[in-house]
């Protein structure tokens, strides 16, 4: 080798040794992993996120449990009712006349005969108030409405009707009345329960002119309307109510027991009147009045009633009225209603 070339071998080969000192290779904890062996590259798409940007919607706070079990409820509520639907209805219905007949409500009317002077004229006008609520517990919104029957006269029997949603339509099953000429101030559903304020005749109005307010509630039982609750109001403005303390409502009883309860204003005579029903029956299986404590001619009282219904043989749902009757047209003044099992 040419003494040239050869320094310049070594000067080459020093070079590399200085790198090799100061710039080491990295040190590796952990042994290689031979190609073979090496799991396959795996590679995870990222979600894209679009930001959007503040306003008056999407900056509200999430719904608190109580609205989201109300927007669950309404989610599974099914086909609503409509008022479109109760004007055009067609209803199977016992008059006030006690004639069992199917009317067709065309935008709220319904009218048979055209001479109100002639037998056999019928009208029917349905209520401006109408109220939406679950009536039977199937989670879907019911309806109530009221109706006008005239006859030919002056008349104008005023009713209330339960209209069950029968998936999406109206399916009227119970009419109760109000009564001649009734003012109906207001009606809604409430605890499966149809709550009515109504201006009624007093033992003193006559039939042109009602004055005196009540309020009532009915109760869908076995696809009949029922009175569950009567208040109405004295001429100088106190309400008359009776109020049921215990049992309290659906308590299951054996044996006999005791009805405690007050009335705001003591009845004539300080005599109340219970009556017991079953299920079933419109007509009281047992009815009797009964004496309570009072705090003076009118005042508040209160009253316990010993109820033995062993004899009657009776077990499952029945309901017990306790009325107060006026001495003078025997119209039911307050009436309050307790439901019970009897084992």
């Amino acid at each position: 080798m040419k003494p040239l070339s050869v320094i310049v071998f070594i000067l080459t080969l020093a070079t590399l040794a200085c790198a090799l000192e100061f710039n080491p290779p990295p040190l590796s904890l952990t042994p290689p992993v031979a190609e073979a062996t090496k799991p396959p590259l795996i590679i995870l798409a990222t979600p894209t996120f679009t930001p959007v940007p503040a306003t008056a919607t999407n900056t509200q706070a999430p719904p608190t449990a109580t609205e989201t079990q109300v927007l669950a409820t309404e989610a599974a509520s099914g086909p609503a009712l409509t008022v479109d639907q109760l004007r055009n209805a067609t209803l199977t219905i016992m008059g006030s006349d006690q004639i069992l007949r199917t009317i067709q409500l065309k935008d709220g009317k319904y009218e048979s005969g055209s001479d109100p002077a002639q037998p056999g004229y019928v009208l029917v006008n349905l209520g401006e108030k109408i109220a939406f609520g679950d009536l039977n517990g199937d989670g879907l919104a019911d309806a109530a409405i009221t109706i006008a029957e005239n006859y030919g006269g002056t008349g104008q029997f005023v009713s209330v009707v339960a209209v069950l949603n029968q998936n999406g339509q109206p399916g009227a099953v119970s009419i109760t009345p109000i009564e001649d000429r009734a003012i109906l101030n207001d009606i809604s559903i409430q605890a499966a329960e149809i709550y009515v304020d109504a201006t009624i005749h007093g033992p003193n109005d006559p039939q042109c002119c009602a004055s005196q307010p009540s309020k009532r509630s009915y109760r869908l039982i076995e696809g009949t309307l029922v009175l569950s609750r009567l208040s109405t109001t004295t001429a100088n403005g106190a309400e008359r109510i009776i109020q049921i303390e215990t049992p309290a409502d659906g308590a299951e009883i054996n044996g006999p027991f005791v009805i405690k309860g007050s009335v705001t204003i003591s009845p004539f005579e300080n005599s109340l009147t219970y009556r017991v029903f079953a299920q079933e029956t419109m007509d009281p299986l047992e009815q009797a009045g009964f004496t309570i404590s009072a705090d003076g001619l009118g005042g508040p009282g209160t009253f316990e009633l010993p109820i033995d219904l062993t004899k009657l043989n009776l077990k499952g749902p029945v309901r017990i009225q306790i009325a107060d009757i006026s001495a003078a047209n025997g119209s039911d003044l307050a009436v309050d209603t307790l439901y019970l099992v009897l084992k």
